[in-house]
């Protein structure tokens, strides 16, 4: 396990680079704008929204629907800012303290934590139309973002079929997460959520040639591993726990 792990942290790109490909490019005004942005002031609202989404984990104190807004908040500025500041982990090192800051004793996830949260959910809305000119609608917004993430598990999936890059206990995960997942997906969007795009990624996937594996798929598989325990963990899932 140590030796996958390792291998995360070299082939690994953060999950961010992966799901670019399924975000809209922001207009010329808008990129000129990011230009003109105060990056000092950034960076401290980006600070506030990172740790209201880091104690909103920890407290769920939103409705789903809010929660899920929230997430795709969350990536719409992780996307633009990446932009912006290309040159160091700049976002990485606030998220990390933002994690830190919301499990300081003061947030008891009470009423001030949920007018925290609230707060910071406002200015992510602020700073994405700010960014991107795009705003957040529901079942609408959130079901694209969801199911192009997915869509990204079912690749990995089906390639890992094939391949076997996965140790056991990893490609279980992603097996039974990506079933949970689209079963997730389901639930949520009952009335407007088709299984055909997603399933035959998955096909595609698992009927390619073995002589495709290699370093490629080796990250493809690890990357849909990642952004599977990611997603468990943003839909409220968890995996089974071993027996002793």
């Amino acid at each position: 396990m140590k030796s996958t792990v390792t291998l995360l942290k070299k082939a690994l790109v953060p999950v961010c680079t992966v799901l670019c490909v399924v975000t809209t490019q922001t207009s010329t005004s808008y990129a000129e704008q990011e230009k003109q942005l105060d990056s000092n002031e950034v960076i401290t609202e980006y600070g506030k929204i990172a740790t209201g989404l880091a104690l909103e984990e920890r407290c769920l104190l939103l409705s789903p629907e809010e929660t899920r807004e929230y997430y795709w908040q969350q990536y719409m500025l992780d996307y633009s800012l990446n932009k912006i500041f290309t040159n160091a982990p700049v976002l990485n090192m606030i998220r990390g303290t933002a994690y830190q800051t919301s499990r300081d004793e003061r947030f008891k996830c009470d009423q001030k934590s949920q007018d925290f949260i609230q707060r910071s959910l406002q200015k992510a809305r602020d700073l994405t139309q700010q960014l991107t000119g795009q705003t957040f609608e529901l079942n609408v917004s959130d079901k694209k973002f969801d199911e192009e993430r997915i869509d990204i598990i079912a690749v990995a999936a089906g390639t890992n079929a094939v391949c076997n890059h996965l140790l056991p206990e990893y490609e279980e995960q992603l097996r039974v997460g990506y079933k949970a997942l689209s079963d997730a997906l389901q639930a949520r969007y009952p009335d407007a959520f088709d299984t055909s795009s997603i399933d035959a990624s998955y096909k595609k996937a698992s009927s390619q040639d073995k002589n495709s594996c290699g370093e490629a798929t080796k990250q493809q598989t690890l990357q849909g591993w990642q952004l599977t325990r990611m997603l468990m963990k943003q839909f409220r899932l968890a995996f089974a726990s071993k027996e002793p």
